[in-house]
């Protein structure tokens, strides 16, 4: 074999070679990519429940302190323990009455609780409100 053979079969090799390394590459990127998009899926699913949760806690506690003082409560929480760390709980309740029903007042309470943790536009910022009505 000539001199110039062997020359062009190495070019060949070294094209080759970058080609291989240029998709080995890319394929190793494109993983590392939906691995990181795949955790902040999962970081994001996280957080709503943990919202959702904090926001039962707060319709929970405005159920019992309004069945307990038969009056509305509007107030907001700091959250400080376990997992509902950092969020805060914003209580707001609508009082009707008197409702009367066969000679008895009653009223008829809307209550909501919004729990939050972060800024709007930030990343991790997170909402969730549930609500629920109270005849007492």
């Amino acid at each position: 074999m000539s001199p110039m053979a062997s020359r062009a079969q190495s070019g060949v090799t070294l094209v080759l070679a970058v080609f291989i390394i240029v998709v080995v590459s890319g394929t190793v990127l494109l993983l590392m990519q939906w691995l990181t998009i795949g955790s902040q899926t999962s970081s994001n699913t996280l957080l709503r429940a943990r919202a959702l949760a904090a926001a039962q806690s707060g319709l929970d506690y405005a159920i019992y302190k309004t069945q307990q003082s038969n009056a509305c409560v509007n107030t907001t929480l700091n959250l400080t323990d376990g997992s509902l760390t950092g969020f805060s709980v914003t209580i707001s309740c609508l009082a009707y009455t008197p409702i009367n029903e066969a000679g008895t007042n009653h009223t008829w309470y809307v209550l909501t609780a919004r729990a939050s943790m972060g800024s709007v536009g930030q990343p991790g910022m997170v909402s969730r409100q549930v609500g629920s009505e109270l005849w007492i």
